[in-house]
């Protein structure tokens, strides 16, 4: 019985081979698959505060901070885009001008895109918008704060202020 068995198992590799190549011989056919896929713009926005520190301002003249690559955009390679700084949440708030606020107290300053007393960062076409070009890496903008000149009689306090920075592609 063993050795019937041998060829019972033999008997069926050869049956399936052949049915594997009878297989083979009943044609074949060829579709394409087109693969597609839309590379749209984006953006990613980080953004590092601007913090004075603690200021005098008997003097009375302006104090400036520098922020070296404080804005870091990374849009798309290709896609254009513009980035804005509102003019914050201080109370009587203007472009350039903008204020710090503690309690009912203002305390000015500016936003500037290329230097101390330079060009005004604003939000709107017209107040200084810094557009560029995305490359698909970091690209880092450095911005500038200044308190403005002969605010002697700001009184003493902790002053604040929130402006949006917004990236449009």
């Amino acid at each position: 019985m063993i050795g019937g068995s041998k060829y019972l198992g033999f008997a069926a590799i050869l049956a399936s081979g052949m049915l594997m190549a009878s297989a083979a011989k009943a044609g074949t056919d060829v579709k394409p698959l087109t693969v597609t896929a839309k590379v749209i713009a984006s953006c990613v926005l980080t953004v590092s505060p601007l913090a004075f520190g603690d200021v005098t301002l008997i003097a009375g003249t302006a104090i400036d901070e520098t922020v070296t690559n404080g804005i870091s955009v990374t849009c798309s390679a290709g896609a254009g885009y513009t980035i804005g700084i509102s003019v914050g949440l201080g109370s009587g708030a203007t472009l350039p001008t903008r204020k710090m606020t503690s309690g009912a107290n203002t305390l000015n300053y500016q936003i500037y895109s290329d230097a101390p007393g330079g060009a005004s960062w604003g939000d709107t076409s017209g107040t200084g918008w810094v557009s560029d070009t995305g490359t698909g890496s970091a690209q880092n903008k450095t911005y500038y704060g200044r308190i403005l000149a002969s605010q002697q009689t700001v009184p003493i306090g902790d002053y604040e202020d929130t402006v949006q920075v917004t990236v449009t592609f």
